[in-house]
């Protein structure tokens, strides 16, 4: 069990890297957040964090970039702070789905989603076979990859979305009942270990619809948690 202190040493070094992409340091912490313990104290506070499995050091003299183990941690924490806010704010990209997802047209909702996440979003009706994607070019300018093969991964897991989601897309969809976000490997219809997916079900004029946001494992996971849980208000 991580400590108080360690959880918020966590929360912030991931917010950091999600935020520039550049491995954190224990003086950037300190500098930003303080903690109210001297830079010596992060420094063994992220010493220990990397030696859990939360964090990782490509160098010794290097920051540290969050593992699987740490997004995950980061994830159920953003999952339990959306969830315990009662009044979502609607911002006007919600607004805006809201009023796209009310037209019914699966295929245009998913477009308007891509187009306002910049991601690759991805849309199927229950019972339904059809697959809608839009949104690689998006996905592709914000992924870390650096190899051919890390990029062939991620066009291999865009070609079998279809495949993947007619095997288990009625069962996904009748198992969500909040957004659930898969990290890396853990992904059902991804198996990019570069990609973080969250999937989400609810209604669409009387039709229930299974979305995906797939993207980087650097990716504004409260923003799209608020933005899917929004879309559930109304029902």
């Amino acid at each position: 069990m991580l400590s108080a202190r360690s959880q918020s040493i966590l929360e912030a070094a991931i917010k950091e890297y999600i935020k520039t992409g550049e491995p954190v340091s224990s003086k950037e912490l300190a500098k930003k957040y303080g903690f109210g313990v001297k830079d010596a104290t992060i420094r063994n506070e992220l010493n220990q964090l990397t030696k859990d499995g939360y964090l990782m050091q490509a160098h010794t003299s290097g920051g540290r970039i969050p593992t699987d183990k740490g997004y995950q941690f980061f994830v159920e924490k953003t999952n339990d702070n959306v969830n315990d806010s009662r009044k979502l704010l609607r911002e006007r990209t919600s607004a805006k789905l809201n009023r796209e997802m009310k037209k019914g047209s699966l295929k245009d909702f998913v477009e308007a989603f891509s187009k306002e996440t910049r991601l690759l979003g991805v849309g199927q009706m229950e019972k339904g076979m059809e697959v809608y994607k839009s949104g690689l070019n998006d996905l592709f300018n914000h992924l870390d990859v650096e190899t051919k093969d890390e990029m062939q991964e991620v066009i291999r897991d865009f070609e079998m979305l279809d495949r993947r989601l007619a095997e288990i897309g009625d069962e996904l969809c009748q198992a969500l009942e909040a957004p659930k976000v898969f990290i890396g490997k853990k992904s059902p219809i991804t198996q990019s270990e570069n990609l973080s997916v969250i999937v989400d079900s609810f209604d669409m004029n009387g039709n229930r619809v299974l979305v995906a946001i797939v993207g980087p494992k650097r990716m504004e996971y409260e923003r799209y948690l608020k933005l899917l849980n929004s879309f559930h208000d109304d029902e």
